[in-house]
C-alpha cells in the first residue's frame, strides 16, 4: 500500500509540474513578445518586462527539471533518461513523449547558448533564441497528447487559456508592426490563425475522445511490465466486481463551499488491485452533489494508474467513474461505507457500457 501511495504521489507530481511548466512557458513567450515589441508604459518600464521574462523562464526550467525527474522515477511506466533527451525512443506514448523531449532539448539549447553568449556570438544566440520559441507549441501538444488531464474541465481551460494568451500576443505583435512589412505579416497572420484551429480540431477528435490512451501508445500490460501479464490487469478489461477496503478523508469546506474527498482502497475478490479517487465539489455526502473536479485511477500496487479517468457523478455514497487505459473505456460504480475513523469498506462493479 505504501508503494502504491508513493507511486501515485509521483504521478500527481509529474502531472502538476508539467502543467505549471506549460503556464510558465506561456508567460515567458508572452513576455518575450512584449519585449520584442518594446512595450512599455509609465507604470511598467521596459526593464520590468525584461527582468520578469528572465525570472519566469528560469522558474520554468526548475519546474521542467522536477517534471522530468519525477517522470523517470515513477514506476508506473518505463521512461529512461535516454527517452527524456533523445526524441521518439520510448515505448510509452512515443510520439507525444518524443515531442516533450524535443521541447526540453530546445530549452536546454537556449540555456547553453545564453550562458556562452559571448563565445557563440550574438547571431547564433539570436537564431537559437528564436528557435527556442518553438518549444512552447511543441510542449502544448505534448501535454495534450501524453497527459491524462486534457478531459478535465480545469486542465482544458488551462491549455486553452495558454493557447489564447500566446495567440493574442502574436496577433497584437503583428498588428502593431510597421506597414512596410505587411508582405511578411500576412503569411504570419494566416499561420497564427490556422495553427490554433488545427490544434483545436485535433484536440476534439483525439485527446478528448474515449480510448485516447490506447491510441496515444500506452503499452499493453505485456509491454508495460517485464514480467508476464498480471491476471488482475487482464481482468480489468472485462466486467468484474470486487470488495474494497481502505481509507477515506474529506477536507473542510473552502470559501466556496467545496470539499475534497480522497479515497484509497484495495480490491479483493474476483480481481486484486488498488483504487484511488479524488473528487472536489459541494454536498458530496448528499444526493445533490456537484462535482467541480475529479480524478480516478485503477491498477496494481506497482502500477496504480494503469487505468485513469474521472468521477462523472456522486450520489450519496455511490460514485460513478469512467476510466481509460485500454482500447475501450471502463465504467465503474463504487459504493462505500466509512466509519468515524475514516476506515472504508465497499464494492466496485465495472462494465464496458455506460450505466443506465
Amino acid at each position: 500500500m505504501l508503494a502504491a501511495a508513493n507511486s501515485q504521489a509521483l504521478w500527481y507530481l509529474t502531472r502538476a509540474t508539467g502543467l505549471v511548466t506549460l503556464v510558465l512557458l506561456t508567460g515567458s513567450v508572452v513576455l518575450g513578445i512584449l519585449g520584442v515589441q518594446r512595450w512599455t508604459s509609465r507604470r511598467w518600464p521596459r526593464f520590468v518586462t525584461s527582468g520578469l521574462h528572465k525570472n519566469v523562464s528560469l522558474l520554468a526550467v526548475v519546474f521542467l527539471a522536477v517534471h522530468i525527474v519525477t517522470a523517470v522515477t515513477d514506476s508506473f511506466v518505463t521512461i529512461t533518461w535516454v527517452n527524456v533527451f533523445v526524441p521518439f525512443t520510448g515505448t510509452y506514448r512515443p510520439v507525444w513523449l518524443g515531442l516533450g523531449a524535443v521541447a526540453s532539448d530546445l530549452l536546454i539549447a537556449l540555456i547553453i547558448t545564453s550562458i556562452a553568449r559571448q563565445r557563440v556570438g550574438y547571431r547564433v544566440w539570436r537564431i537559437v533564441h528564436w528557435a527556442a520559441y518553438a518549444c512552447w507549441p511543441i510542449a502544448l501538444v505534448h501535454g495534450l497528447g501524453t497527459g491524462t488531464d486534457a478531459r478535465h474541465g480545469w486542465a482544458l481551460a488551462m491549455f486553452l487559456g495558454s493557447l489564447a494568451a500566446v495567440c493574442g500576443a502574436v496577433w497584437w505583435r503583428l498588428s502593431s508592426g510597421e506597414r512596410s512589412h505587411i508582405g511578411r505579416r500576412v503569411p504570419a497572420i494566416a499561420a497564427s490563425v490556422a495553427v490554433p484551429l488545427v490544434v483545436l480540431a485535433w484536440l476534439v477528435s483525439g485527446p478528448l475522445q474515449p480510448g485516447w490512451a490506447a491510441k496515444a501508445g500506452t503499452p499493453t500490460p505485456a509491454s508495460a511490465v517485464a514480467a508476464a501479464p498480471s491476471a488482475s490487469l487482464v481482468a480489468f478489461a472485462s466486467p468484474f466486481s470486487a470488495t474494497l477496503t481502505g481509507t477515506a478523508s474529506q477536507t473542510q469546506p473552502d470559501v466556496n463551499g467545496n470539499t475534497t474527498l480522497t479515497i484509497s482502497a484495495t480490491l479483493n475478490g474476483q480481481v486484486s488491485g488498488v483504487l484511488g479517487i479524488t473528487v472536489t465539489g459541494q454536498e458530496l455526502s448528499t444526493g445533490a452533489a456537484t462535482v467541480t473536479s475529479s480524478s480516478a485511477s485503477l491498477g496494481l500496487a506497482d502500477q496504480p494508474a494503469f487505468d485513469v479517468g474521472s468521477v462523472t457523478a456522486v450520489t450519496g455514497n455511490r460514485f460513478t467513474l469512467v476510466l481509460s487505459g485500454g482500447t475501450k473505456p471502463i465504467y465503474a460504480t463504487v459504493t462505500i461505507t466509512t466509519d468515524s475513523a475514516g476506515t472504508l469498506t465497499g464494492t466496485i462493479q465495472t462494465s464496458t457500457t455506460p450505466p443506465a
